[in-house]
């Protein structure tokens, strides 16, 4: 199966509260050129550098989220969700500007991102994707017993393993393949969470501080406070691979291997990638061609992705 790299048609707005710093926030997301990559752009930012490439590298320590810095110093934080969408719509190339520290929650899923990115529609260029071919296991340990590992396979699949001290939360697994369609039902809807328990640590943190039953999960002693319960059943495993899927597309590619993980974490995935892409005989990076590109080049549903073959 052969993929061309796409951008958006349309152009769109999204505006929400921030979760941890609860600024009001609105993001802009335009269509971009080819082999551009996601590029974030800080419009409250007008003295120094305010554009930041999302790529594994320019990831840097943040609590609770992804964060990405340039080499001025500015960054944006908690892209994940944007970022995990614009993967599973297949989306390579797009400028995104926001106009304060972190992109907003919305209701803490990717749901509202893939509703205003199937509207945007895609346009394709005439070039291949790139994917990255893992061609050995790579694994890390964490905190806590947390671990992760990333090894071969034919496409894209993520076996994670989560485990909370409330029953609210308790132990969820999910085994899950990868596909667009698979993502828009059964992963975007999938929202944030955390236990009550842990919202006091971290306001007083300075984080969290437009967190809310809008746009969280939120579980005490085993009940979920939200009007309305859970989305679906292991909402917040499901949660993680949206995660993991964000911190992956930070390669800037599509992924071939199957990803395990204990706990897992937006810092341990990162840890990961990095660790695998230090160790050039770990992967290979390959290129999708198509000698003649679907005509016109737009569609307006996204590309069944990362069913790769060797």
């Amino acid at each position: 199966m052969k993929y061309l790299q796409t951008t958006i048609i349309q152009p769109f707005c999204l505006s929400g509260i921030g979760v941890h710093s609860g600024q009001f926030i609105t993001t802009r997301v335009e269509p971009s050129g080819v082999n551009t990559g996601i590029c974030f752009w800080r419009e409250d930012i007008s003295v120094q550098d305010n554009k930041i490439q999302a790529t594994i590298d320019n990831t840097v320590n943040a609590q609770l989220c992804t964060r990405i810095e340039n080499q001025a110093g500015i960054g944006i934080n908690t892209i994940e969700h944007f970022m995990s969408a614009l993967f599973a719509m297949g989306i390579d190339n797009a400028n995104i500007f926001v106009d304060g520290p972190e992109m907003p929650i919305l209701d803490g899923s990717a749901d509202p991102i893939i509703k205003a990115l199937l509207n945007a529609g895609q346009k394709q260029y005439s070039h291949g994707v790139k994917y990255l071919h893992i061609l050995k296991s790579v694994s890390i340990d964490g905190e806590d017993g947390s671990w992760a590992q990333i090894g071969p396979a034919s496409d894209l699949q993520i076996s994670l393993h989560i485990d909370f001290p409330d029953d609210g939360i308790g132990q969820q697994q999910v085994d899950y393949s990868f596909t667009s369609t698979s993502y828009i039902e059964q992963i975007a809807p999938a929202r944030t969470f955390c236990m009550m328990r842990d919202v006091v640590n971290m306001q007083r943190a300075g984080l969290a501080q437009g967190g809310s039953l809008e746009n969280a999960i939120v579980v005490d002693n085993g009940k979920i406070l939200n009007d309305g319960g859970l989305r679906m059943e292991n909402e917040c495993v499901n949660h993680k691979v949206l995660d993991c899927l964000g911190d992956l597309f930070l390669s800037g590619m599509l992924v071939s291997g199957k990803i395990k993980a204990f706990k897992p974490g937006h810092a341990l995935t990162v840890s990961l990638m990095k660790m695998l892409l230090a160790d050039k005989s770990s992967y290979e990076i390959r290129t999708y061609t198509e000698d003649t590109p679907r005509a016109g080049g737009y569609v307006q549903f996204p590309k069944v992705a990362a069913a790769v073959s060797a």
